[in-house]
């Protein structure tokens, strides 16, 4: 299966997101992309809990809306395509909190070694369309 994370998905998810929050002006996730390891392990605790809590919150109602059902043992192929080319280390790009939003969304049981076997990570670019695509595997 390929789930694609790009400004379309993330455009209805503020409108959700809105609607819960009326009072809030700022996008929950920005980018169609995880933040890289290097923007979030520098943040504060408290910071880090946010930002991981955002993403979890979003991973849920993204996995919820596609309708898809818990899978027992995957492969991952995670690639994000960034709208610049600036460099990007590729060991960067760990999606640390989609995972724990697809767990919490129940649509892997955990990310241990038992339920994940495999996790590959890629990057590209594509000034048009930045986005996260990630093949999933049984």
């Amino acid at each position: 299966m390929k789930l694609i994370l790009d400004n379309a998905v993330l455009e209805k998810y503020n409108q959700y997101y809105f609607t819960l929050h009326p009072k809030a002006h700022k996008e929950p996730i920005p980018n169609p992309y995880h933040p890289s390891i290097n923007e979030w392990f520098i943040k504060s605790r408290p910071e880090m809990n946010n930002l991981k809590q955002k993403w979890k919150d979003f991973i849920v109602w993204w996995v919820t809306d596609l309708g898809y059902e818990q899978m027992n043992k995957v492969k991952m192929t995670f690639t994000v395509y960034f709208p610049t080319k600036r460099r990007h280390d590729v060991d960067n790009q760990v999606p640390k909190f989609i995972l724990d939003g697809f767990v919490e969304a129940g649509l892997i049981p955990d990310d241990d070694e038992e339920h994940l076997t495999e996790l590959t990570l890629k990057t590209g670019y594509d000034k048009n369309n930045p986005r996260t695509e990630i093949i999933i595997e049984e």
